[in-house]
């Protein structure tokens, strides 16, 4: 299998995802390679009319993220696990009955996951791609989750309501763009480059956050530890996020 795994520029764990998602078994199975040649076939079949190394998720239609299966596919970023760390914060900080905004949502997974953990929120998705979006309303359906959908540039379309803003903008370079892994070249670039520096985005959320605060309320962001001394001093980092209290923006 190590050979076919380098051959399709995969992992041993994203071979035995795309078993068991293309033919429908558990990945236990996948894992002893307990399959028959033509079984094999089948999965080499779908596999050849993508470029190598095409992520899988896109391939499968599905990712993970905080123990829950999204929809995704090409019109919106693939969910890290490294994001999942702004979960946790935001489902503290957010107090009962809080409006929360996801701010650069994409597929939808920060403000949907924060609803299904905590019904009580009253949370707002919002993006400047309208395919993004389209994406997202697949996995509000998907949960059954009752959130708002709408499409703005940045904090240009609110103000002054919200409790708690959690955001994954774009924030890499455009210069470094598939420097370390070349599949995200794979993946739109509107989600990824945060423009030359890679904290212009950031930037501008940071500048209009404020107005669009409660008093009292938090902003947290995810990105790059290397920007870490362009935050308003009394931010505070928790691994690659940033949460800003409204107090010191």
């Amino acid at each position: 299998m190590r050979g076919i795994n380098e051959c399709f520029g995969y992992s041993q764990w994203e071979w035995v995802e795309i078993l068991s998602g293309i033919l429908k078994i558990p990945k236990a199975r996948a894992l002893i390679g307990d399959l028959d040649v033509k079984r094999l076939g089948e999965v080499f079949d779908v596999l050849l009319d993508y470029p190598k190394g095409y992520p899988y998720q896109y391939i499968l239609k599905k990712a993970n993220f905080y123990g829950f299966e999204f929809y995704v596919d090409e019109r919106v970023l693939i969910p890290r696990s490294d994001t999942e760390g702004i979960i946790d914060i935001a489902k503290e900080l957010a107090p009962k009955n809080a409006w929360v905004l996801d701010l650069c949502a994409g597929s939808g997974i920060i403000g949907i996951t924060l609803k299904i953990l905590r019904s009580d929120l009253r949370v707002f998705l919002t993006d400047k791609s309208l395919d993004a979006l389209k994406v997202a309303k697949l996995n509000a359906k998907r949960f059954g989750v009752d959130v708002h959908i709408l499409a703005c540039d940045l904090l240009s379309c609110f103000k002054g309501r919200f409790d708690v803003i959690v955001s994954n903008p774009p924030y890499i370079p455009e210069n470094l763009l598939g420097k370390y892994d070349k599949r995200v070249l794979f993946e739109p670039k509107i989600a990824l480059i945060g423009g030359k520096t890679g904290f212009e985005i950031t930037k501008r959320i940071l500048e209009c956050a404020k107005s669009v605060l409660k008093k009292g309320g938090y902003l947290i962001i995810e990105t790059d530890p290397k920007h870490f001394d362009r935050f308003p001093e009394g931010t505070k980092f928790y691994d690659r996020f940033a949460v800003i209290s409204w107090e010191i923006l």
